[in-house]
């Protein structure tokens, strides 16, 4: 109790100054540590989908100004994700239900979206890697997608964290043999079903009907026809076993020079006007070998190029475009700006964001992308010319620049099914180098590049409900 002194007004005695120092932590003040009942919580597993590890009584943390909250739960990680299985599953769980990812949750983080692993010891952030003498107490991940997960272990027992911190390191950044990973397991589980009506589901781009049923519903069947050349991958691994050439062009042609130097049919607009694709034909320094390829690019741009008929724009994204190694220095500093731990550091960016946001040359990515996909667009449709994209393998910016102008100018590129099946083409039959893109297998990280990091996010934020329902 307090004295007399410190209560009356009288005697002048000064309050004493308070002594009490608290050593309860922020989580145990925000939950209720006496008693922590683990629930039952069902853990969704894909076909093919194995649990590695998992522990149980973890805090996954929710950053707010200067405290922490969280909410216990089972932390676990199988062969494609991190999962975060909360007590309270209500808490959890997203309101807008119509936008809710059919495979992965709000608190599941595919092993290939992990960016950087983090532990704290004693209050101290430490990069985590290979085999860990320590374990720490707090599991901070931040993701690719530009999510950060906080995962308190402090109540967590301790082989369990060895576990559980071990299992996730090893299988999201340890090199990995291309079969080990999970799409094998789950194609070699799942059943698939040939759908009847291509527009309504999506398209694979794996047969020749794909291919013939595309240039049927954008009337590009007149002038450009399906071709089976490289079935079995026989004349090159960069190209699909079916795609879209000029009718007039021989076959045999494609496998001159493995598939380079090929114009290959993207998409048509509705006056008839094409957007095609080439992979330039390799830098020789041999004069007979220039004089060469010279001829056999005169005899493809004849066949291509016939005034007043069939006029040819040629965009050489590969010199006057974007370079990939400019590309990933602005998508490096611009993620930076979202991967942040806690309230003080979001504070601190907050006062600069918009310098930052400006500094990083992201914005500057996304206006070139967007000019260049005008400009393609003003010449397919106000000069009724076919543009030619060329690149060196053409499966990057092309990739690009041939999405986001068919996102602009085709309605059903922008319902559900059509993306999807625009990604299909584009980018997955397009030959884009998705292992070494996104360094999946964990190899090498000197050709990683986030090529379709600034296609995505213009895709996705031209249209508020763009996957969710038909355009107009």
């Amino acid at each position: 109790m307090l004295g007399k002194g410190v209560v009356g007004g009288g005697g002048g005695t000064r309050a004493p100054k308070p002594s009490f120092v608290s050593y309860v932590r922020p989580e145990e003040i925000h939950t209720n540590e006496k008693e922590v009942t683990e629930k039952e919580v069902t853990l969704h597993l894909l076909p093919g989908e194995q649990l590695l590890c998992e522990a149980s009584t973890v805090l996954k943390c929710v950053q707010e100004d200067s405290c922490q909250r969280g909410i216990y739960g089972k932390l676990v990680c199988t062969d494609f994700k991190i999962a975060f299985l909360g007590d309270d599953e209500s808490a959890l769980e997203s309101d807008e239900t119509q936008f809710k990812n059919k495979i992965i949750g709000e608190n599941d983080i595919p092993l290939h979206c992990v960016d950087q692993i983090y532990g704290v010891f004693d209050e101290k952030k430490k990069t985590l890697f290979g085999q860990l003498k320590k374990y720490p107490e707090k599991l901070i991940i931040h993701c690719k997608d530009l999510r950060v997960f906080h995962f308190c272990l402090r109540y967590t027992k301790e082989e369990e964290v060895k576990r559980i911190v071990s299992g996730i390191i090893h299988h999201t950044l340890a090199p990995k043999l291309l079969k080990r990973l999970f799409l094998f397991s789950y194609a070699t589980a799942v059943h698939s079903n040939t759908p009847t009506n291509p527009q309504n589901h999506t398209v694979m781009f794996d047969t020749l009907e794909d291919w013939c049923w595309e240039l049927e519903r954008t009337k590009g069947s007149m002038k450009y026809k399906a071709v089976s050349v490289n079935e079995g991958y026989r004349v090159c691994e960069r190209l699909p076993a079916h795609f879209v050439v000029p009718a007039p062009l021989p076959e045999e042609s494609v496998s001159r020079f493995q598939g380079h130097g090929i114009p290959i049919w993207c998409w048509s607009y509705h006056n008839g006007c094409a957007l095609l694709k080439m992979s330039a034909l390799p830098r020789e320094q041999d004069d007979g070998i220039l004089q060469t390829h010279k001829n056999f690019l005169d005899g493809i741009y004849r066949v291509i190029h016939r005034p007043p008929y069939e006029i040819v724009k040629t965009e050489d994204l590969s010199s006057n475009f974007l370079s990939l190694p400019d590309i990933q220095t602005a998508y490096s500093k611009f993620k930076q700006l979202f991967l942040i731990d806690n309230s003080t550091e979001f504070w601190d960016t907050d006062i600069k964001w918009f310098s930052l946001l400006e500094s990083s040359s992201w914005l500057d990515i996304i206006r070139r992308c967007l000019k260049k996909a005008i400009e393609v667009i003003e010449c397919l449709d106000a000069q009724n010319t076919n543009v030619l994209l060329v690149e060196e393998n053409a499966s990057d910016l092309c990739c690009l620049v041939s999405s986001l102008v068919q996102v602009m100018m085709d309605p059903h590129c922008r319902t559900r099914a059509g993306f999807q099946s625009l990604v299909q083409k584009e980018w997955v039959a397009g030959g884009h180098c998705f292992l070494d893109r996104c360094n999946h297998l964990r190899q090498s990280d000197k050709e990683e590049v986030s090529v379709l990091a600034p296609g995505a996010g213009l895709c996705v934020r031209m249209h508020p409900a763009l996957l969710s329902r038909k355009a107009a």
